[in-house]
């Protein structure tokens, strides 16, 4: 069968029970879907269905996205698509509601590894976008995506507050994509986690705290990632688990301000808020936070989220105080380093490597070029970001 027919075939199954899921009160539905487009871990389809609503006598317009697991199976072993389909289809399946900031929900389905399908509402529609750039956003927007953020983990509070049992039931279904499975992901982490160390040693900056350094972030992912990320209650939530602009689309509402709405769910986890934080920050606002805007950001994160708690009637002082969220990131801001030392330079578009080229490098060759992605440039970036850890106390558990 070719591909044309079995993509016919699978679109028209997918479409039929999208269309079933708007109920019996519609006539004349039809829809049209665009050619397949690839992204880093899925093809995405942009979809329009039409049909009359015999109810309101109204004709409507629905605009969907479909996400589905890319069929290159040596790219589906690579990323684990398979559990990040799983947990964002469960994130929808039992977490989201529908009253609550997240794109519609139409129709999911389970069926790896080539065959899950995610159809959701098209917010573009509603005048949510994505930022035009990757990092180093002016300030507006890193304060709405800061008070998003904190409504998302307050979320978690109160559901483990009010619905233990269901809550917890859904993280024990949570697959971990930052696995030790994915031998050859834990050997980019650490390769990569030492660059900015090795950028200082050459500057002649201090012998033993590059000692130091370089023993932790040479096994950064046992030392730095499984560890930061562990549970640590109370004080785990739900957790986004990929904070980045990327998963952020933004909306300039009536009041003036920038909103925020948080998309793709796939790398959901149980941990301590410092996950989201510290990746954001690394990532999308280190500029920012080095012209000591850092204080100023967690504020605002932590009014969001005293909000969200007072509303639900859980607030705490002793749990959740500004003080215990200020203590939690400089316990593991290094996590939010060490995916910056890998991700930020291709933020930055200073990846010379495609997808192909990827796959069919070894692991050596890999990490050899993208270590070198940047120049000093970009070492000295992430040198930088590390010694301002340093000051905010961030690395005083290492030294």
């Amino acid at each position: 069968m070719s591909y044309d027919v079995d993509f016919q075939k699978w679109n028209k199954k997918v479409m039929s029970k999208i269309i079933e899921s708007f109920g019996l009160n519609i006539d004349e539905a039809q829809y049209e879907i665009t050619e397949p487009i690839d992204v880093f871990m899925s093809t995405m389809y942009y979809a329009c269905v039409k049909f009359k609503n015999r109810l309101t006598d109204q004709n409507e317009e629905h605009f969907i996205i479909l996400k589905r697991p890319k069929q290159l199976e040596v790219w589906r072993q690579m990323t684990g698509s398979d559990l990040q389909f799983h947990n964002e289809i469960l994130f929808y399946r039992t977490y989201a509601r529908p009253d609550e900031n997240f794109p519609r929900c139409f129709y999911v389905d389970e069926k790896p590894p080539m065959d899950s399908v995610i159809a959701l509402e098209n917010v573009s529609k509603r005048g949510y976008c994505p930022y035009s750039y990757k990092y180093n956003i002016p300030l507006e927007y890193t304060l709405a995506a800061m008070r998003e953020i904190g409504r998302f983990h307050g979320k978690g509070y109160v559901m483990k507050e009010l619905q233990k049992e269901k809550f917890f039931d859904i993280v024990g279904q949570l697959q971990e994509i930052r696995s030790e499975k994915f031998h050859e992901f834990k050997l980019l982490i650490n390769s990569q986690a030492t660059r900015a160390v090795e950028y200082l040693r050459s500057h002649n900056h201090d012998a033993i705290f590059c000692d130091k350094m370089e023993a932790l972030l040479s096994n950064a992912f046992d030392e730095v990632m499984v560890k930061m990320t562990k549970p640590l209650e109370p004080l785990s939530t739900m957790c986004h688990g990929d904070f980045t602009l990327n998963n952020i689309l933004f909306k300039r509402k009536d009041d003036g301000q920038q909103h925020a709405m948080l998309i793709d769910f796939a790398t959901c986890r149980y941990s301590t808020p410092v996950v989201d934080l510290s990746t954001y920050i690394g990532l999308c606002c280190w500029h920012e936070v080095m012209k000591d805007k850092f204080f100023d950001i967690m504020r605002v994160y932590h009014d969001a989220l005293k909000e969200y708690l007072l509303e639900a009637g859980i607030w705490n002082i002793d749990k959740y105080s500004y003080d215990v969220f200020l203590d939690d990131y400089k316990r593991g801001g290094l996590f939010g380093f060490v995916i910056a030392s890998f991700f930020l330079p291709k933020l930055m578009g200073y990846f010379s490597i495609d997808e192909q080229q990827m796959i069919k490098m070894n692991n050596a060759e890999r990490c050899r070029i993208l270590k070198q992605e940047g120049g000093d440039e970009m070492s000295k970036i992430l040198a930088d970001i590390l010694l301002y850890l340093r000051d905010l106390g961030c690395l005083k558990p290492f030294l």
